[in-house]
C-alpha cells in the first residue's frame, strides 16, 4: 500500500488533530513480534498478526502510510462505530486517487505474543474483499522508543531508543543514522513520511521510505528517468490503498541506499508528489534493519546474497509470456 498521504487543510486543522491525538489511550505494546513476509515475483511484503477489535487479522508493515488503516468490511462486520465526518481525511493513494476516509478512533489491538492490548486509531478504508490492515510504525513508537523493522530475518521489535542502538551496533552490517526529511505540507506534526536521498543509476532523487510498497517506485518526476529512454520496459499494475493503477516496469536499475547497492528492476508511475520522486520498497529494504524513531532514523543495511536483477528477470519473463 504504497505512498499513502494525507492533505490537511490548515494549520488549525493540523493543531486539532495533535489536541485528539494526545488524549488516545496506551498504544498496544510490542516487544518483538514474528513478521510474516509475502513473496511473489520479486516483491515482498511484511505483515504481523495481532487481535484488532478482539478478531485475529494481518496487518501490513508500512512505513509509507501516514495513518494505519482498517478495510470497511471488517469494521461493519465487529461493528466498529467511525467518528463523525469532521474527522474524515482527504488522502491519496500511491496512483494519484483521492478519497475522504473516515476514522475509527481507540480501537483494541493486542499483537501476537503480548499479554496485553492497547488502542490505536485506524483510518477506514472501502474494501470488502480484504481482512488485511495496514500498521503505521509511527502510530506506535514514543519518544525516546523505536519501532525496529527487520524484514529480511522476519521480525518487528519495539524497544528504547538507545538498547537498539547498543544492541545492533554489534552486528556484522554497520549501523549508520540516515538523514531525512518530512513533507511540511502534510502537517506541520506530522513525523510518518520519511524522505531520503538515494543514487538511482548515479542520479540523486529524494525517495520515500516504504515498506509497503512491495517493489521499488520511481514517480514520473524523478531526475533518474533520463537515465532509462534508451531501456524498453512492460506494462504492469500497482495496487494503491484505494485503487489499482497500470505502471511500467524496468530491469537493470542500479540504487545505492544506505552505502550499500543493488541492482534491480523497478515500478515507473506515472503519477507524482510534491514532496518525494519515489519510493523505497521492500524489495530492497528487506536486506536493511530500520530503526524507526520519533524523529530519528537508523539503517543496517546488508549486500544482498543473490542477484536481485536475475531473480526478478524470470518473474518478468514469465509475465510477458
Amino acid at each position: 500500500m504504497a505512498g499513502t498521504r494525507l492533505m490537511l487543510p490548515s494549520v488549525i486543522a493540523a493543531a486539532a488533530l495533535m489536541m485528539v491525538g494526545c488524549a488516545h489511550r496506551p498504544p498496544p505494546p510490542l516487544h518483538s513480534s514474528s513478521l510474516v513476509v509475502q513473496r511473489s515475483a520479486g516483491g515482498f511484503r511484511p505483515l504481523v498478526r495481532a487481535k484488532v477489535a478482539g478478531h485475529p487479522m494481518t496487518l501490513l508493515v508500512d512505513t509509507g502510510a501516514l495513518k494505519s488503516m482498517l478495510p470497511s468490511g471488517f469494521a461493519r462486520a465487529h461493528n466498529l462505530v467511525t467518528k463523525s465526518s469532521g474527522f474524515d481525511r482527504l488522502t491519496e493513494d500511491s496512483n494519484g486517487n483521492v478519497a475522504q476516509l473516515p476514522l475509527l478512533a481507540n480501537v483494541p489491538v493486542q499483537f501476537e505474543g503480548e499479554a496485553k492490548s492497547g488502542t490505536l486509531d485506524f483510518l477506514m478504508i472501502a474494501s470488502d474483499a480484504t481482512e488485511e490492515g495496514i500498521l503505521a510504525p509511527q502510530d506506535i513508537v514514543r519518544p525516546g522508543w523505536v519501532v525496529v523493522i527487520d524484514i529480511g530475518h522476519e521480525e518487528v521489535r519495539y524497544e528504547e531508543e538507545d538498547a537498539a542502538l547498543k544492541r545492533l551496533v554489534g552486528e556484522a552490517s554497520p549501523l549508520r543514522e540516515v538523514d531525512f526529511h518530512r513533507c511540511l505540507n502534510e502537517g506541520f506534526f506530522d513525523r510518518s513520511h520519511r524522505i531520503v536521498n538515494t543514487n538511482i543509476n548515479g542520479v540523486s532523487a529524494s525517495m520515500l521510505l516504504d515498506t509497503g510498497a512491495s517493489r521499488t517506485v520511481l514517480a514520473r518526476n524523478n531526475p533518474a528517468l533520463r537515465s532509462m529512454l534508451e531501456v524498453q520496459g512492460y506494462r504492469s499494475t500497482s495496487k494503491g490503498v484505494i485503487s489499482t493503477g497500470t505502471i511500467l516496469m524496468v530491469e537493470n536499475v542500479r540504487v545505492l541506499f544506505s552505502e550499500i547497492s543493488f541492482v534491480l528492476p523497478v515500478m515507473v508511475n506515472p503519477t507524482a508528489h510534491s514532496c518525494w520522486q519515489g519510493a523505497l520498497g521492500a524489495d530492497v529494504l528487506r536486506h536493511c534493519t530500520l530503526v524507526w524513531g520519533w524523529s530519528s532514523l537508523w539503517s543496517a543495511c546488508r549486500t544482498p546474497a543473490e542477484p536481485l536483477a536475475a531473480l526478478s528477470t524470470a518473474g518478468a519473463t514469465r509475465r510477458r509470456e
